[in-house]
């Protein structure tokens, strides 16, 4: 007979979030992996004052904002997904009967927490974490950046506009106004919905975006589209691909060179997890004198591409000089050459090649912070939104590796000896335990003794 449901369900029914989520599912691993037990103390300076309506709860909306990055969600999806998956409801504890914090409290949720520093915080309590239980090492990182699109569209850019400096100017602009009158409604085609930008050309120098104005330009390699975009920087383990420090810049300046950029993430992994890395493996974009040299006086041997395809040679001087000018730019042409040359010498040993088969885990970090985690457009506009997404993906990134590092079981040997036997001996040993036996028996068949003691046995026994 067919089944049927009674579509008229209970009235009242009584159900337990803790059943209804399976004992091995992802989400009770990462419950069990994380620890935001420092929050509330380090937001207390945001909300200084009892007075008031109560805010969201802080550890409620870091849940809500990690899920909205595992799972690639935006703000309202990620409420309604919270208001409906009872694992969601599970890992926020929130039970059914709990109102769901909306968007809007999301958003200024996130802007206090930019303020105070919460998102590098977490960022940097995870790698601790990946440090303590033995995930992270530090000795050989791996540094690349990638081209992040900004949230704002071509039809935004604005031409810049020269500011004036000085009251006079400004009085005279105004002056020039007023005798002009009411100024004209635009038209059509200068309305930048209708704005036709064929045959136009736009460059940094010249144009802005006017929703984002932090955006610039970029195009990643010959014959590719121009975009507004950002940079992403990464540093990474390359043994467990856990990301040890991350940034996010313009795509212009100085600042945002990859050198200066891998360079500013090592110091900043030395100084708070004291990782001091004995290899750094990066593309040619990394291969300047400036970088190698640098790399070079702290210790850690780069295995980079030179963009120059020979060293230079040690240079040497006839004459002395005694101009502190002078003697400082000898001194840094000397440093610079001697880095060179001692890089140009790396690709001949076996941690450079096997440093240069493995780089390829960055790139697959940064497919995978895009396809899984959103980081192929900005979620938000400005600088500063942009570097918490990506301080965010790099912490739910690591978390996804610490999961998967506690939850993958290992075998514990007791010491080194066992830990790491000698693999020639232990099969010298299993060879000659298994041949000596045949060895007694030919020694056995073969052994004979002399004629002469075998006559006199005859002889006595008659």
């Amino acid at each position: 007979m067919i089944g049927k449901v009674d579509a008229q369900g209970s009235m009242v029914q009584l159900v337990s979030l803790e059943q209804l989520v399976p004992q091995g599912h992802f989400l009770r691993k990462l419950d069990a992996v994380l620890d935001l037990g420092f929050v509330p103390g380090l937001l207390q300076k945001a909300y200084p004052s009892n007075l008031g309506h109560p805010g969201v709860d802080p550890v409620l909306a870091v849940r809500m904002i990690l899920l909205s990055y595992f799972f690639d969600l935006s703000d309202v999806r990620v409420c309604d997904e919270v208001n409906l998956h009872a694992g969601y409801r599970w890992f926020c504890r929130l039970d059914f009967h709990r109102p769901v914090p909306d968007r809007t409290t999301l958003v200024k949720f996130r802007k206090r927490c930019r303020e105070h520093g919460l998102w590098e915080a977490l960022f940097h309590q995870i790698v601790a974490q990946c440090q303590d239980v033995g995930l992270l090492s530090g000795r050989h990182l791996m540094a690349d950046s990638t081209q992040v699109q900004a949230n704002a569209s071509i039809k935004s850019l604005r031409e810049i506009q020269d500011d004036l400096t000085s009251a006079a100017d400004r009085i005279c602009a105004d002056a020039a106004s007023a005798d002009k009158g009411p100024a004209e409604k635009p038209k059509p085609d200068d309305d930048h919905h209708h704005t036709d930008f064929h045959g136009k050309r736009f460059s940094n120098a010249t144009h802005r975006s006017a929703s984002d104005p932090d955006a610039q330009f970029y195009r990643k390699s010959k014959g590719k589209e121009a975009k507004l975009s950002y940079k992403v920087h990464n540093l990474a383990d390359t043994r467990s691909r856990v990301i040890v420090a991350t940034s996010a810049t313009r795509v212009s300046g100085d600042d945002a060179s990859d050198g200066a950029q891998a360079l500013a993430l090592l110091q900043q992994a030395s100084e708070v997890h004291g990782i001091e890395p004995t290899t750094l493996c990066a593309d040619t974009m990394y291969g300047n004198a400036k970088t190698i040299t640098a790399l070079h006086n702290t210790g850690i041997d780069p295995h980079i591409p030179l963009l120059c395809k020979k060293p230079p040679e040690i240079p040497t001087w006839k004459r002395r000089t005694f101009n502190i000018d002078h003697l400082r730019k000898r001194e840094e042409k000397l440093a610079q050459a001697v880095a060179l040359n001692r890089a140009a010498e790396l690709p001949n040993t076996k941690r450079y090649k096997l440093s240069r088969k493995l780089r390829h885990r960055i790139e697959h970090l940064f497919g995978e912070a895009k396809q899984s985690h959103g980081l192929g457009r900005a979620r938000s506009r400005g600088l500063d939104k942009m570097k918490e997404q990506a301080i965010l993906t790099a912490t739910v990134q690591n978390l996804k590796r610490l999961v998967k590092f506690l939850d993958t079981p290992r075998k514990k040997f007791p010491n080194k000896a066992i830990a790491r036997p000698n693999h020639l001996f232990f099969c010298l040993d299993l060879l000659f335990m298994g041949l000596l036996p045949l060895v007694k028996f030919i020694l056995r068949l073969f052994n004979k003794e002399p004629c002469f003691q075998i006559n006199q046995r005859v002889l006595q026994n008659g």
